[in-house]
């Protein structure tokens, strides 16, 4: 017994590290459309395609994902799921057409669904020692040290691009190489007595409060990635009225690498406030996501002074940073916390898979938006949506205080 508490204890302090340097292709993503279009010769329009490609496949195959994860358990997951992380980018070196591109997203997508069992390991472990209140605090640190990796693989991938246009992704193959050797390190702890009472579960459904808040963190990570993305591409257009390419180019990438690091001050600052605030976390987060929006729209608008306008709209770009990581945290917290363990696994899958629908609607909407009004009207929805996201959590946070009353 002793010793299995030891393996455990172990298996929680590995997992911020082990998140950190496998929750992202933390080496591609810095240079992946330098890489895609110069080394693998595809267009814009080319890579998009294989995104909304790889994103539907991975959403047609929640069930089929489900089941497979539901078979070979938690653990085993995650080694399928850093098995699959290698493989993907193993075909993403040495792939030569668009169709291995197209495997290697599919691939990926497949990956983190599996990855993602990580999380419910953490759970149950830290469940098992009577220490379930700090899966907040935990995933919060790993969330700052990913900030970390993230912060210096982005300063660091460019320069190795330069040297070697390979080289980052023979990193990577090395990394995901020890990731694989350390996810055998994996075990979650059991109940001796639900293992001896379990049945074969066949179908199993939600109820409708976790199906709220998965909806809600679908729709937050939805603003939030479509805003991120729109964002510098709208503060870029404002500069260039001012400035000449290169210097919007030196602006936006000053204010890219702040926002890292307002990112991990975020979570810092997150993750102490959760212990006081608790469910109202949620509310918060998103009347900070509308304040993000709002303070790009009146940047925007600012005329008379071109430095105001660049700290209003930069600040508005790093407060959409801050709060990113935190929801998601707090929304698998609560989650895994009013479902029962037996759902665990098909309550993960849909956060993620909801997530994907959204952003691919998100993604198809707005680009329709955009062939005939500019971002300026991107930002405005944004807000609207924003708002609706507000009330959507108001809702949740009084079912949840119902719940625990």
């Amino acid at each position: 017994m002793k010793e299995e508490s030891n393996k455990i204890n172990k298996i929680v302090k590995l997992y911020p590290i082990f998140y950190a340097l496998s929750a992202d292709t933390i080496f591609f993503v810095p240079i992946d459309t330098l890489y895609l279009s110069l080394v693998k010769h595809l267009s814009a329009s080319e890579i998009s395609a294989t995104t909304m490609i790889s994103l539907l496949v991975c959403i047609l195959s929640r069930n089929l994902i489900e089941k497979a994860a539901r078979k070979i358990g938690n653990a085993n997951s995650v080694k399928l799921g850093c098995l699959l992380l290698l493989i993907s980018t193993i075909i993403l070196t040495f792939g030569t057409s668009i169709v291995s591109i197209i495997a290697y997203k599919i691939i990926l997508e497949y990956a983190y669904m599996f990855w993602i069992m990580s999380n419910i390991i953490l759970r149950n472990n830290l469940t098992a020692m009577n220490r379930k209140d700090e899966y907040f605090s935990i995933r919060n640190k790993a969330k700052v040290m990913y900030g970390i990796s993230t912060m210096i693989t982005a300063l660091i991938s460019g320069y190795l691009f330069n040297i070697n246009v390979y080289l980052p992704l023979y990193i990577s193959i090395a990394l995901y190489i020890v990731l694989l050797s350390m996810s055998f390190s994996f075990c979650e702890a059991k109940n001796v007595e639900e293992e001896k009472t379990k049945k074969p579960i066949k179908n199993i459904k939600l109820s409708s409060l976790v199906v709220l808040v998965i909806l809600s963190n679908a729709l937050f990570y939805g603003i939030i990635k479509l805003g991120q993305n729109n964002s510098k591409l709208f503060m870029q257009y404002d500069f260039s009225n001012v400035l000449s390419v290169e210097n919007v180019t030196i602006m936006i990438t000053t204010i890219v690498l702040i926002s890292r690091v307002a990112r991990i001050i975020g979570n810092i600052i997150f993750g102490k406030l959760y212990k006081k605030i608790k469910d109202k976390m949620s509310i918060i987060l998103t009347i900070m996501e509308l304040l993000a929006f709002s303070l790009l729209i009146i940047g925007h608008y600012i005329d008379f002074n071109f430095w105001l306008k660049v700290i209003i709209m930069a600040t508005g770009f790093c407060l959409i940073l801050a709060i990113r990581d935190s929801f998601q945290i707090y929304i698998e917290d609560v989650a895994l916390k009013i479902s029962g363990k037996e759902v665990h696994q098909k309550v993960m899958i849909n956060i993620e898979v909801y997530r994907k629908v959204l952003q691919l609607i998100f993604s198809g909407i707005f680009t329709l938006i955009l062939t005939k009004f500019d971002l300026s009207v991107v930002i405005i929805i944004l807000c609207i949506l924003s708002t609706m996201e507000i009330l959507l959590n108001k809702k949740m946070y009084n079912r949840l205080v119902k719940l625990n009353s």
